[in-house]
């Protein structure tokens, strides 16, 4: 299929986005993995996790979970989270593809890991046939979910990445989101993100565009000691993407706002708090936390609830609840 064929069989006309424009969307991303990885259990985060109003939230269908034996689908685990997501009323963007939110990065199962060690990824043929099997079963599976209101195809996919750096090239992305929109007969719209780091991403910028609806950002201050260049770009570079996504009749979200610190760089609440104000004066309307899970450990085993309590009061701000709903 050619890229102007692909181009046009994934856009909408744009008044089919007019749903979400001006729509106040507040949450954090929810990895089931994070919390296994330290000794949770997710059922538990979740349950503790209303007490902070979200009203939408961000999960991964990881593939290395679904598909842990060849041809065999165990929807178990995400069934049960998307029930628990429509008897919250929470809005979900569902990451689908070979990457997703935290580490390693590429959650592959085991069984269809590629030797290639190609920046591309997707240079391994075999492996892009298999994904986009997984992602075929997974959209018809969840198509019916009426809490799911858009579709995010890979997480960063043009950000290197995991143990070998490497990206999921935007060819294969575009494949991935035209299978998704030919499944999916509700045609949510599609997020396609990127890494938020410098005016060197703008490319990966305008491919994301050139295959979303909707552009979605991961803003970061303060990462690996780089503090003082980060705070600033933190307030340039999301309005200036934004600006762009808009110009092409495109939204812009903010898929990942940093609420977690990143060695060897302090994260604190007012750090959060600075970023999500700027993000904020630039008119992104819906917000997805990252950290969540940190939060949640430092809550329940270190006896640490400041980003938690934190996070509590820019939920009832950024949604404007009333004072008698925040307690």
């Amino acid at each position: 299929m050619s890229e102007d064929q692909l181009s046009t069989s994934m856009k909408r006309p744009e008044e089919d986005l007019r749903p979400f424009q001006g729509v106040r969307r507040f949450g954090c991303t929810f990895s089931t993995k994070e919390l296994e990885r330290r000794g949770i259990e997710w059922q538990e985060a979740f349950e503790e996790m209303k007490a902070l109003n979200f009203n939408a939230i961000r999960v991964a269908a990881y593939w290395s979970d679904i598909e842990a034996e060849h041809g065999r689908y165990d929807f178990d685990q995400l069934d049960e989270l998307l029930d628990k997501c429509d008897e919250t009323k929470l809005d979900v963007v569902l990451t689908v593809g070979m990457k997703g939110p935290r580490w390693p990065e590429f959650h592959i199962p085991t069984w269809a890991e590629s030797d290639l060690d190609n920046e591309d990824i997707a240079a391994d043929k075999k492996l892009c046939d298999r994904c986009l099997d997984y992602v075929e079963a997974l959209i018809a599976h969840v198509a019916s979910r009426s809490c799911i209101v858009a579709f995010q195809v890979e997480n960063e996919p043009l950000d290197k990445a995991g143990e070998k750096r490497q990206i999921v090239g935007i060819d294969f992305v575009a494949e991935e989101a035209n299978l998704v929109r030919k499944i999916d007969t509700n045609l949510r719209p599609i997020i396609i993100s990127a890494w938020c780091w410098s005016f060197k991403h703008d490319f990966d910028v305008k491919d994301a565009l050139r295959y979303g609806n909707i552009l979605g950002l991961d803003v970061y201050s303060k990462v690996r000691g780089d503090d003082t260049t980060g705070v600033e770009r933190a307030g340039k570079l999301p309005k200036h993407y934004k600006e762009l996504a808009n110009a092409k009749g495109r939204e812009a979200w903010i898929t990942e706002l940093q609420a977690e610190s990143w060695n060897p760089s302090t994260f604190d609440p007012d750090d959060m708090k600075s970023l999500l104000k700027k993000v904020s004066d630039a008119d992104f309307t819906s917000v997805f936390l990252w950290g969540f899970e940190k939060w949640y450990d430092a809550k329940i085993n270190k006896g640490d609830d400041d980003m938690w309590k934190a996070v509590k009061l820019a939920t009832a701000n950024f949604l404007n609840i009333p004072s008698s709903r925040r307690k």
